[in-house]
């Protein structure tokens, strides 16, 4: 099981995840950043959950368009996990979504 901690994903920054929605066809996305959450109280919330929170941002290719939900990713170093995904609309580098883990 893939430990939901912003080290685990870190290193994987610039790597492929293949993204399968519920419905419809997979499709690859980079995983672009990892951010740990600015400001709050960071040891109180590590006392409560036992982590930082931290957001993930993925960029998919330019015209892939799936709604919110919990998406199952796979990675070939982390294996198979599924996080819940916002998409953010279209930038210069394509379709963004993003988790962000409390």
């Amino acid at each position: 099981m893939v430990e939901l901690v912003s080290a685990t994903f870190e290193p994987h920054v610039g790597e492929p995840f293949e993204i399968v929605p519920a419905e419809g066809e997979p499709f690859s996305a980079t995983l672009s950043r990892c951010t740990v959450t600015a400001g709050g109280d960071h040891e109180g919330w590590i006392e409560r959950v036992g982590r930082v929170p931290f957001s993930l941002l993925f960029h998919a290719p330019a015209g892939t368009d799936a709604p919110q939900q919990t998406f199952v990713l796979r990675h070939a170093q982390l294996g198979e996990l599924a996080l819940f995904m916002v998409p953010l609309g279209p930038d210069e580098l394509g379709a963004r979504y993003e988790a962000i883990i409390g």
